[in-house]
């Protein structure tokens, strides 16, 4: 993960399937949470969420678990 952070920077992951932004930024859809997973720092440059290089097909499959389980196991 990021070096040098400490505590919580984002919100849970859990219900992120009811909320209305992804980031305070981007509508809450599918497509936009694969884009944001991908290049996060092109929607929120500076942002505490740093590009970890997530392929599409892993951004696929992230985004099918939160929105299928609410984020929770």
């Amino acid at each position: 993960g990021p070096r040098g952070l400490g505590g919580q920077v984002g919100p849970p992951l859990t219900d992120i399937d009811e909320r209305a932004l992804i980031a305070g930024r981007l509508p809450n859809t599918p497509e936009n949470l694969v884009a944001w997973l991908m290049d996060p720092q092109a929607f929120a440059p500076g942002s505490g969420m740093p590009d970890m290089g997530v392929t599409l097909p892993d951004a696929l499959d992230i985004a099918a678990y939160l929105y299928g389980t609410g984020g929770e196991e």
